[in-house]
């Protein structure tokens, strides 16, 4: 019996005729008999089985379709050998099971238990096993953690809502919220009249005038404004404030980051010159030496430090070692791992180096031992034994046909290794510390080595003897040896054999050979970290990159040793930074180092500023942005300018300060003095030459000495901050004591103390607009001073550490503020309210800086990150108007559909706008058609199959309320009129919406059958049985239906005494 033959009547609900007394529990009894024979119709129904197309003929009940299938031949099943997943029929499981090459299964020969086919024990892999699960608990570690800093940061901004709500409902009493009682704001000037009231009143700020000593000093809050001149009216002001309304910003987004590529080890160039290979923990990664920017970075499964690489000579195969002894075989350039195997070693793999066929690798580890791998066909060649201590250089001969291995370990000798015979053919002893490296002439007849016992050693490599030895006065960390052509820039004048050495001196030397001279030197610069630690030359392009002590990679002409590429590897601590140039175009960074570096924003080249002695700590910049100056822990400050090339040099220096100077900040009208503040407590004016100030002054004849105009005295403790005000009159310095100052300039004479914060002073800026002072502090918050009467305007609380600098936006109407916690943090003066939490950093947010159009920000950290940020507000406006756009054209073209009645375009729009209740509109206005079930066929059936299947997910909301169940009912009986059962089941989510529709569906039915379903059944009532879920709720609610009937008709309740007649 098939199921669309059922009979109507059976399935058609029965109507009742109300009765009295105990008609109820008729009723009640009926509708379970009425769904018990329901459910046994259904089970009665005759049905194919479900392999019928694979050759299964039996037909049975539906109730016992699941027992036949459980025993059906036909029935695909997973073969239950590991590994295998092809699927049979079950009467031919057991023969496949005895050819399956999956059958012959072995235990883990390493002991972890695991059964291995003969497919599987070759790819077999226990630590990656155990690798990936800690990798899986760490990262459901790293997700709860997050989530708790998400819930801990709502917190913070449900507090900073209440705070808000506060602050608006004491308005009117509170002081500290107005700025300044009623009683002295009526006493005083408007100039002294704080933002919050100036901006509320609509008043201007004229000039303030402070008396010290008797002579008056102008203080115009206006940025740029020369003193004395006149501010605009307070109608101006007020459309200033309305059109800074408009202009808050709401959101940032990184732009770019500046990363750390290379924290040290090896580094090689490609055979082409135009890659770049260097290691940074566990990656390796590759950078396009054009643009400096990293193309790929490769990391293996492991995730451990990578230990030793080496890219073959044909630039096709790179190979990677790790601490977890497993060696990593690359496409490099589509970044894939095309082999992954045990390195043998019983210690982490120290070197290993390609022979110059690309066929052949050699490994030296830290366990004295030197393996030979054979990369093409995958298997290991030879094993050479007999180094003590770890072997930590190895090389081939670079005559393929010799067959030659060369390698060094800590007895600081030389073991030749002959492949052929399997042996070790010689021990070259010369040096008497460790050999750092080894390179070999063009013809393969010498060999030149070089360790830290500052010698170098030719070797002939036909009687494996050395034939001479050059001092070269200092550690040798590389040796290269340089083509026999002349080359007089280098002093190369003959075609003998020459030499470049790169030590701890931190520069570059040409030696001959035949007379162990130095021919050339590089000139030495003065400060710590210029010691190399790697040289290599790339022969076919002509270029040599040299390695210094603090990572920064340098690429010269090896005919000329002119310096044509920088790279900074690793910044460390950046602890400043800067924009830099007219129009930003530039970034200057100084991080834990006596280095500067100075970014191309466009072309991603770096320079390293060399000048000072020791770590730079802060930095600041002019007006124009082409000069700016830096302070150091050397008790000295420079100068630096940047031409219109680009190029930075140092213009001025000065030295004065008794101790390490922290802070330092620029004039802001015009480029003629600077302020340094110094852990010695106090604060120095420096004047700037007016030779220096001149346009075209060079910098050929030295930097110019500056000298200090005036000292004094500011603090008790270290001077972390200062900043001197846009009209140049003013100076505020921040310190430890956890106070902040105001001085006259160029007098330095004290005007007054702000006092409240209950820790140290970071960071103390000045509005660009107002006469307020922004303080941010150790005890995580961020206070408003007002100049006049040195009161606390508002305070910020919301950082959960230290707040390490702010900085005014929008026209001083916004902050943006760093912390140690690593957050950005977007506030609104005007109601204390953080609009904004940026997250980008991992550590101690130091630097942070504004651009001239204040549409970018740059920040620095303790990450060694330098990030980029883009002021994304107005595009996000114009995205969200767009879309709002977008919905009312889409709105009026659903209406207008509606009314030419072409529904199937209405329908489709208002799926794809993902509005369930326009879609129900559209529903609606087809059933209301005089010809809508013809209409509504029509109209369902056209649509895409995505469109069904999101129609099917409304209607199981629809289907809930029972003014919208009709509808649902009319759309899910088409679909299953006109939709086969197999095709409706591969829809996407069908399982769980008839889950969703079936307990539902009897209720409407039986409640509309009077009203709108008059023309069809029901239409699930053909889906199937109910879940036994269902029928269990219905017969918990019959039962206490029939428990509260039993209670109400056997309930007693006494009779109601009778009223006493009236007296």
């Amino acid at each position: 019996m098939a199921a669309g033959q059922l009979d109507a009547q059976n399935l058609r609900p029965t109507p009742q005729r109300p009765s009295g007394g105990g008609g109820g529990k008729e009723v009640r009894h009926r509708k379970m008999v009425h769904v018990n024979k329901l459910q046994k119709i259904i089970g009665r129904l005759e049905v194919k089985c479900r392999n019928a197309e694979a050759g299964c003929q039996v037909t049975c009940p539906l109730a016992h379709r699941k027992g036949h299938q459980d025993s059906c031949p036909f029935e695909l099943m997973v073969c239950p050998n590991e590994g295998c997943m092809l699927r049979v029929p079950r009467g031919a499981l057991d023969e496949h099971r005895q050819n399956c090459q999956h059958g012959a299964h072995h235990r883990c020969s390493l002991g972890c238990g695991a059964t291995l086919g003969p497919v599987e024990r070759a790819n077999h892999n226990c630590y990656r096993e155990l690798r990936e699960a800690w990798c899986q608990r760490q990262q459901r570690s790293r997700t709860l953690v997050l989530c708790l800093l998400q819930h801990m940061r709502k917190m913070h901004r449900t507090t900073g809502l209440i705070r808000r709500q506060l602050a608006d409902f004491l308005e009117e009493d509170d002081p500290l919220l107005v700025g300044a009682p009623q009683e002295e704001a009526e006493a005083t000037p408007e100039g002294s009249i704080g933002v919050e009231q100036r901006c509320r009143r609509g008043r201007s700020a004229d000039d303030v005038t402070v008396v010290v000593g008797g002579d008056a000093i102008s203080a115009s809050p206006r940025c740029g404004m020369a003193p004395g001149s006149p501010s605009r009216g307070g109608t101006g002001d007020m459309a200033e404030v309305a059109a800074g309304v408009g202009r808050f910003k709401s959101n940032y987004a990184v732009e770019r980051k500046i990363e750390p590529f290379y924290k040290g080890g090896k580094v090689q160039l490609d055979q082409t010159g135009q890659h770049l290979f260097c290691v940074c923990g566990a990656r390796v990664n590759v950078l396009d030496v054009a643009s400096g920017a990293v193309l790929r970075s490769l990391e293996q499964e492991d995730q451990e430090d990578i230990t030793a690489f080496d890219l073959s000579p044909d630039d096709k195969v790179l190979v990677t070692a790790s601490r977890a002894l497993l060696l990593a075989q690359w496409a490099w350039q589509e970044g894939s791992v095309t082999r992954l195997w045990k390195a043998i070693h019983t210690a982490p793999v120290a070197t290993m180096a390609f022979d110059p066929t690309s066929t052949l690798l050699a490994t030296g580890g830290c366990d004295g031992a030197v393996r030979i791998w054979d990369v093409v066909r995958c298997y290991g060649t030879h094993h050479f034994r007999g180094s003590p201590g770890v072997v930590h250089l190895v090389a081939f001969h670079p005559d393929p046909a010799r067959l030659l291995l060369f390698s060094s370990a800590a007895d600081t000798s030389i073991r030749v290794w002959s492949l052929q015979e399997r042996s070790c053919l010689a021990v070259l002893t010369a040096h008497y510390s460790a050999v750092t490296s080894l390179t070999f002439s063009a013809d393969g007849h010498t060999m030149l080595s070089s360790g830290r016992d500052k010698i170098c050693v030719i070797w002939d490599l036909r009687s494996l003897q050395a034939t001479r030895t050059v001092p070269v006065f200092e550690s040798v960390e590389a040796a290269v040896l340089l083509p026999e052509e002349p080359a007089p820039e280098l002093g190369v004048k003959s075609a003998g054999l020459h030499f470049l050495t790169a030590g701890d001196q931190g520069v570059l030397r040409v030696w001959e050979a035949a007379s162990g001279r130095c021919v050339h030197a590089q000139q030495r610069l003065p400060g710590p970290g210029r010691e190399l630690t790697h040289c290599t030359l790339a022969h076919p392009t002509g270029l040599l990159l040299s390695v210094t002590a603090d990572h920064n990679l340098l690429l010269y002409d090896a005919r000329s040793l002119q310096l044509r590429k920088q790279f900074a590897g690793y910044s460390e601590e950046v602890l400043d930074v800067r924009f830099l140039g007219p129009e930003d175009s530039h970034v200057v960074v100084a991080s834990n180092s006596p280095c500067l570096k100075v970014f191309d924003l466009q072309t991603s080249a770096c320079q390293i500023l060399h000048g000072h002695t020791d770590i730079v700590l802060a930095l600041d910049v002019f007006r124009k942005g082409r000069l700016f100056a830096s302070c150091a822990k050397d008790q000295s400050i420079r100068v630096w300018r940047m031409n219109k090339a680009g190029e930075v040099a140092c213009v001025a220096q000065g030295s004065g300060h008794t101790h390490s100077v922290g802070t330092i900040c620029c004039s802001r009208l015009k480029e003629t003095f600077l302020v340094t503040g110094s852990q010695d407590c106090t604060v120095k004016l420096w004047p700037l030459p007016e030779a220096l100030l001149s346009k075209g002054t060079g910098h050929e004849g030295g930097p110019v000495l500056l000298q200090a105009q005036a000292t004094q005295r500011c603090h008790d403790k270290d001077i972390n901050s200062v900043a001197v005000a846009p009209n140049d009159k003013l100076l505020a310095t921040g310190s430890q004591d956890r106070t902040a100052k105001l001085w006259a300039l160029p007098q330095c004479q004290l005007l007054g103390t702000f006092s409240g914060h209950r820790r140290g002073l970071w960071c103390v800026q000045f509005s660009p607009m107002d006469q307020v002072l922004a303080t941010a502090s150790a005890d995580g918050t961020i206070k408003l001073w007002a100049l006049q009467d040195f009161s606390c305007l508002k305070t910020f609380e919301g950082h959960d550490a230290s707040v390490l600098k702010v900085a005014f936006v929008s026209r001083g109407t916004q902050l943006l503020s760093s912390g140690s916690d690593g957050l950005l943090k977007l506030w609104t003066i005007k109601n204390n309210e953080c609009v904004r939490t940026l997250d980008a950093h991992e550590d101690k947010v130091w630097g942070l800086h504004c651009s001239r159009l204040d549409d970018r920000a740059l920040t620095g950290a303790s990450d060694s990150r330098v990030v980029l940020w883009k002021d994304v507000t107005e595009a996000e406006q114009a995205e969200e108007q767009a879309k709002r756009d977008e919905q009312v054209v889409k709105q009026q073209e659903l209406d207008n559909l509606l009314h030419e009645k072409r529904y199937l375009r209405a329908l489709g729009l208002a799926i794809s706008l993902d509005r369930p209740h326009t879609v129900l509109t559209v529903i609606q206005a087809i059933r209301r058609d005089p010809e809508s079930c013809e209409k509504l066929e029509t109209t369902v059936l056209q649509l895409r199959r995505d469109q069904k299947e999101a129609l099917l997910r409304f209607c199981v909301t629809w289907n809930t309320n029972s003014r919208h169940c009709h509808e649902a009912q009319a759309v899910l009986g088409v679909l299953l009129r006109h939709e086969a059962p197999d095709e409706l089941l591969t829809y996407d989510g069908v399982r769980a919406s008839l889950e969703g529709l079936l307990p539902y569906t009897g209720e409407w039915a039986g409640r509309g059958a009077g009203r709108a379903v008059r023309h069809t059944r029901p239409p699930l009532t053909a889906c199937g049985p109910p879940p036994e879920r269902h029928f269990q709720r219905l017969s918990r609610m019959l039962q206490a239906a029939t428990f509260l009937d039993f209670l109400w008709h056997n309930m007693k309740l006494p009779a109601l005494p009778t009223a006493p007649a009236a007296l």
